[in-house]
């Protein structure tokens, strides 16, 4: 369900912003994600929320958003983004989401401390 206050999380009466092309939400803390990242020579950028520029940074390493995860579509193809951004659509889009601590497993793959 679209979050709809009918006001800024500052509390100023403003429109909803444009949705997160990758969570939905609307974008309150836009923020310029680089489809493949600029130390990688990616120049193309998609305006996404703050938490879901988090998440994909927080998931894949540079090299990773470059080779493999730079559309939308293929970053919500891994689960583990997927689940995350299942997460990041339940929290309050004026807020700042606060993610889990993870640590990387066997193989190199994130896993969380605790399950959430």
């Amino acid at each position: 369900m679209p979050y709809n206050a009918g006001s800024s999380p500052a509390g100023g009466a403003i429109m909803n912003p444009d949705p997160c092309p990758i969570c939905g939400r609307p974008n309150f803390h836009p923020s310029d994600h680089h489809l493949v990242p600029k130390s990688r020579g990616g120049k193309d950028t998609l305006t996404i929320c703050r938490d879901c520029h988090h998440a994909a940074h927080l998931l894949f390493s540079n090299k990773e958003l470059e080779r493999t995860y730079n559309t939308v579509e293929a970053l919500l193809g891994h689960p583990e983004m997927a689940r995350m951004v299942a997460f990041i659509k339940r929290q309050d889009p004026g807020g700042k989401v606060r993610f889990p601590a993870l640590r990387r497993g066997n193989g190199g793959k994130l896993r969380p401390v605790h399950s959430w």
